[in-house]
């Protein structure tokens, strides 16, 4: 499938799309700074540097898919949060109008999780109606990236778009089976001494680790409040496009504790403690060590770094995308099968009684969001360790419940907001369980949704 890409950076996702098969065809990208880095990585991709409030959508070859984060600055946690107060959150609308005119048979977007803020939910519910209005069945989750074999702890929002008069239903991946990625699995190979840079020019790097520079400048009051160090065994803070807010190399002890906003240095280890080199950041953003980023001073190394989505999580919403399309041929045979985990055998004699499941709901990671299907559930797949039951669904639609409904009927929930699903019966029939159970990989404790076809 040929797609483009906006807001492209460095091009994180457009890598990972590649890698997944996707041909990305067009790309389009203001920054400067950045152009060098995007066109020695994606010599087959062109690349248009217009502000993109200039580019019209007759300059775009026409595609199956959009791709692309618009600037995050506006909604981020850590930052002045001003959302369509400020220049960069308006280029949303940009993404969208570009959607809406090329209308290709997908769209996928990338952003941080402060949009789903109460601050910025107006915000948000209009852009989703936006691209609803454009023609799109519009689904959106929060997804950790160390979900998915990456080693850092990374938020971030994905909505995926599907063009309604395209029979198909996008599921979200699956997190992976297996243990995290350690900061020491990650860049615990790598024992050359990087060069320092603070305001001068960084120098070639021939015959060395690719941009293995870090940046030397002071640690201000904000960055002391908390402690910047994870351990080799542990998985590394996020990864940041400020410089000054690299986390620090795991060499170093944690900081201690001063006060409820200062740390210090350890005293007789102070020289141990320094920011994570560029490249150690795109090991640990997944970039390949082939992947070059060209730059004069070593900020604008961490920017792109910072600013890319990890390829390998690109790869893994490449891959979804993928696969809800190569099942289009089948629609006719698909259904959507529910896999949920059951706590203990006292849940599971609860929910035979009462003929219900129930799983977490709102906007937090990894929650399922139930209200975006468009196509119904069918069936609903129970585990607990080796056992495993099969329903059929009262009502392919889930319900909205409260905390207290689910403690009269006998479960000890631990949060607010649910969904329910009513059951109507136990399926005996072995030819659906089997069908249901090979086209799921693992069965783990995170309630997935499914989609079952016959080929």
């Amino acid at each position: 499938m040929k797609i483009i890409s906006l807001f492209s950076g460095c091009g994180g996702l457009d890598l990972g799309f590649k890698n997944a098969g996707f041909d990305v065809i067009w790309a389009n990208e203001y920054d400067t700074t950045i152009h060098p880095t995007y066109r020695l990585n994606h010599p087959q991709t062109e690349l248009c540097t217009k502000d993109i409030r200039d580019v019209c959508s007759a300059d775009i070859p026409d595609c199956d898919g959009i791709i692309g984060g618009p600037p995050c600055q506006s909604w981020s946690l850590g930052g002045k949060g001003l959302g369509l107060e400020d220049d960069r959150g308006k280029l949303m609308y940009e993404y969208i109008r570009i959607v809406s005119e090329k209308a290709p048979k997908f769209f996928l977007m990338e952003n941080v999780p402060g949009m789903l803020t109460s601050r910025h939910q107006q915000a948000f519910t209009h852009f989703v109606k936006l691209f609803q209005s454009a023609g799109y069945n519009v689904k959106y989750e929060l997804i950790n990236a160390a979900d998915f074999k990456i080693p850092q702890e990374r938020l971030r929002l994905i909505i995926v778009g599907i063009r309604k008069d395209v029979d198909v239903e996008y599921l979200f991946p699956s997190k992976t089976s297996g243990k995290r990625i350690t900061l020491f699995q990650a860049i615990g190979d790598l024992n050359m001494v990087p060069r320092a840079y603070n305001k001068e020019n960084v120098g070639k790097s021939d015959g060395m680790l690719l941009n293995h520079d870090y940046f030397t400048g002071a640690f201000d009051s904000k960055y002391m409040a908390r402690n910047r160090v994870r351990g080799w065994s542990e998985l590394s803070f996020t990864i940041q496009a400020q410089a000054k807010n690299a986390p620090l190399h795991p060499q170093a002890p944690k900081m201690l504790y001063v006060s409820q906003n200062v740390r210090k240095f350890v005293p007789g280890y102070e020289s141990l403690y320094r920011r994570l080199s560029v490249r150690e950041c795109a090991r640990i953003q997944t970039f390949p060590d082939d992947f070059r980023f060209e730059y004069k001073h070593v900020e604008d190394g961490y920017k792109m770094v910072g600013n890319a989505v990890p390829p390998r999580l690109a790869y893994y919403l490449g891959m979804s995308v993928k696969r809800c399309f190569e099942a289009f041929p089948f629609i006719q045979q698909e259904a959507l099968a529910l896999i949920g985990y059951v706590k203990s055998d006292a849940d599971f004699g609860t929910i035979r009684k009462e003929m219900v499941y129930y799983v977490r709901g709102g906007n937090r990671t990894g929650a399922i969001q139930y209200g975006q299907l468009v196509k119904p559930i069918k069936w609903l797949l129970l585990h607990r360790k080796t056992k495993c039951v099969l329903y059929e669904l009262a009502s392919s639609k889930a319900i909205a419940c409260e905390k207290k409904e689910l403690v009269q009927m006998g479960f000890k929930p631990k949060g607010n907001e649910y969904w329910l699903f009513k059951l109507e019966k136990e399926i005996e029939e072995e030819d659906i369980r089997t069908l249901i159970l090979k086209q799921v990989s693992r069965l783990g404790k995170s309630p997935q949704i499914v989609s079952i076809h016959k080929k």
